[in-house]
């Protein structure tokens, strides 16, 4: 709040300098925090139970709550259909990121909805009040939206485990709840790969469509350019080629046929010229040959046997001659036919020889041919076969996502189902008391704070000197703080008077103590003035003047709030001459003035206003009054009116040697003194002190930190 306390002015004292510079006790803050409690304890008191007991009300009567908690293993696996060299489902993520992804879509709103489709919440009683009057889809939405603000999804640390909790009145629901949250949570996963995977398939059913048709044009221009140039093949070589392959064999084989006859035919020939017939190794292998060769050994040896016995001439030895002879002879002949036939044969294999030389030439010319048709076949084979591989990759890859697509993804799964709980998790009672008494202290402490701030009353000494930047001279008490028994009677301006010892007088001579300066003689003038009326400056004026009286001094007491004549009021004076009439010179001081037998002081009534009462409070006046008082008065006290509000209070003040500012303890607004104190110093009025009135003396002992009188209480023997 506003600081309305005044800075020192150039008229201050030595003394109030030193009071300033006094404050700066480190402690002094806490000591002031202290006895504002103290001062505020009821108020305080009152608005910490009434904060504990409304939250405690408010805590303990809420409706019981259980929480049920599922944990499940989560992984940010996503389906690759882009990179067609890796795996369909690659490993888990390893960035930090990827459970927190997770954790998300564990709290998406479709995971939510589906969880309040599954369990049929828009009709569950812990959902279907608060629904109010929505009806079909803007209930789910409505429903979600409960659902999403009670759903609690935690992850330990940095593992890939989250918890899933939920909090519900029906410890059932709490369950069916948090597993079902899991579960949703797979079958969103599950529809976020089959939506890819039908995505994927339209995509590549698409491409493959296209490949296709590629494909089957390429096959029927390689089929129709096969045909044209009849480039038919059989196990990969064409028809043109396995014909000269079969050539070749054939022409080898005849080559080799001709090789044996004219071997054969050679040999025979050699042989038949150095040895006759019967060293020809291919007539030995005729049958024929053979049966000769064996009747001619039969003959050889029967008419060698005849020769070593018989003369040449014998006929027998004759007749074995000639039928060796005979066999020789048939020998001859058929080893004749047998060369007769090599030759043929050898002829023969000549002519197959020839024959498949010439089919071979033509084939290869035919093939040399067709070698450059088969280049220009050769490159639509390949564009052919890149349209049948890419096809198949395409297809390979369609088909591997439609499979493990839709696996189950084991790495994702609840590992623990929420438990039934049995007991309740809210209210929990030692937590809301210890809450009710934590926001009870803070509310009860700043709401004393709020009022102290707003509180711009006056109330210790220390507050005073602090704020106004003037001595305090005295706390005058409040009769009824410091009343024994049987005074409850007496008057306050009678108190000092029945009661000459009682802490009341003992205040008001400190402030006659004050008045009476150090090296002054002659009489002394005092102005009491207040801010505001009913501050008590009459009451301490007679109090002040009657305990002067009493203590010997001749004292005057003048009624100077003419307008209200609160002196004469209290006193009660009968109507009679008074200062106006002083003032006026219509009467003489000694005619107006009226004696109080109780204390010996005497009292200038206020007098009659009957007429203009302007500047009776000049100078001249003022000091024609002051001077007719000097030779007959010590102190002469003047009740002035209020100096913020009445101006002719201010004149006199002016003329006056000291002046009393009178606050009402713990009421006046330091603002209201503060702005007192400004027009007194506009008119070089600089008051000697403040005097504090109406003071509770048992509430000032109780939090009137910083004040002079905190502790009187310690000396009640002195007071009687």
């Amino acid at each position: 709040m506003d600081d309305l306390s005044l800075p020192p002015t150039p008229a201050e004292s030595p003394q109030r300098g030193r009071i300033g510079a006094a404050i700066g006790d480190p402690m002094d803050g806490i000591r002031r925090g202290v006895a504002v409690l103290r001062h505020r304890k009821w108020f305080a008191i009152i608005m910490f139970l009434g904060v504990l007991m409304l939250v405690l009300a408010y805590g303990l009567t809420r409706t019981k709550l259980y929480t049920a908690t599922a944990s499940m293993v989560v992984n940010s696996r996503e389906l690759n259909v882009s990179e067609k060299d890796k795996e369909v489902l690659p490993g888990l993520s390893t960035a930090d990121n990827a459970v927190d992804t997770e954790v998300e879509i564990l709290r998406s709103p479709a995971v939510a909805l589906g969880t309040v489709r599954a369990l049929n919440l828009v009709d569950n009683p812990s959902f279907a009040p608060s629904l109010g009057k929505a009806v079909g889809s803007d209930r789910e939405t409505a429903a979600t939206g409960m659902l999403l603000g009670a759903i609690k999804i935690m992850r330990p640390g940095t593992s890939s485990v989250v918890s899933i909790a939920y909090t519900a009145p029906d410890p059932m629901l709490a369950k069916a709840v948090a597993d079902q949250i899991g579960h949703q949570y797979l079958a969103v996963k599950e529809g976020s790969r089959r939506a890819a995977v039908e995505q994927v398939a339209r995509g590549l059913g698409s491409e493959l469509d296209t490949l296709r048709v590629q494909l089957e044009a390429a096959d029927t221009a390689v089929a129709q350019y096969r045909a044209q140039h009849a480039l038919f093949d059989s196990q990969g070589a064409t028809f043109t080629q396995q014909e000269l392959s079969l050539y070749k064999q054939q022409q080898a084989v005849a080559q080799a046929a001709l090789a044996d006859a004219q071997a054969k035919l050679s040999t025979a020939r050699g042989q038949s010229r150095k040895g006759g017939a019967g060293g020809v190794g291919a007539v030995l292998q005729s049958p024929v040959v053979q049966q000769l060769r064996n009747q001619r050994a039969l003959a050889a040896a029967s008419y060698a046997d005849l020769q070593s016995r018989y003369q040449p001439d014998h006929p027998d030895l004759i007749r074995s001659r000639d039928q060796l002879a005979a066999l020789d002879k048939a020998i001859g002949a058929e080893t004749a036919r047998q060369l007769a036939s090599l030759t043929a044969n050898a002829q023969i294999a000549r002519d197959q020889v020839a024959n498949a030389a010439g089919i071979v030439a033509q084939t290869t010319g035919t093939l040399a041919s067709d070698n450059n048709a088969s280049v220009q076949l050769a490159q639509l084979q390949r564009k052919a076969d890149g349209f049948r591989a890419t096809y198949q990759a395409l297809l390979a890859r369609k088909t591997l996502i439609s499979s493990q697509a839709l696996v189950a993804d084991e790495d994702a799964r609840i590992f623990s189902p929420a438990a039934l709980p049995l007991r309740a998790t809210s209210p929990n009672k030692p937590l809301i008391v210890l809450i009710a008494l934590a926001l009870a202290g803070i509310v009860a402490g700043a709401s004393v704070w709020v009022v102290e701030a707003f509180d711009r009353k006056l109330v210790s000494s220390a507050d005073i000197e602090r704020k106004l930047g003037l001595p305090h001279i005295a706390n005058v008490p409040e009769i009824a703080s410091i009343l024994r028994a049987g005074d409850q009677a007496v008057s306050p301006v009678d108190y000092p008077v029945a009661h000459p010892m009682s802490l009341y007088a003992e205040q008001l001579r400190a402030i006659r103590l004050a008045l009476v300066r150090k090296g002054r003689s002659g009489m002394t003038s005092v102005g009491i003035t207040s801010a505001r009326p009913n501050e008590g400056k009459t009451t301490l004026a007679i109090s002040l003047a009657r305990v002067a009286a009493m203590a010997g001094s001749r004292v005057l007491l003048v009624d100077a709030d003419i307008r209200r004549a609160s002196v004469s009021r209290m006193l009660g004076l009968p109507r009679h001459a008074g200062l106006v009439q002083v003032l006026r010179g219509t009467v003489r001081l000694e005619e107006a003035l009226i004696h109080d037998a109780a204390s010996g002081m005497q009292v200038l009534p206020a007098g009659d206003m009957a007429g203009n009462g302007q500047d009776l409070f000049g100078a001249g006046h003022i000091d024609a009054l002051l001077a007719q008082a000097e030779t007959r008065f010590d102190l002469v006290i003047f009740d002035a009116a209020p100096a913020l509000a009445v101006a002719d209070a201010r004149l006199l003040l002016r003329q006056v040697d000291e002046v009393l500012m009178v606050l009402r303890w713990n009421d006046t607004p330091r603002h209201t003194a503060a702005a007192t104190l400004k027009r007194l110093r506009a008119l070089d009025i600089e008051p000697l002190g403040v005097v504090a009135t109406r003071v509770d003396m048992r509430a000032l002992a109780a939090f009137g930190h910083g004040d002079v009188d905190r502790n009187h209480a310690d000396y009640g023997a002195y007071y009687a």
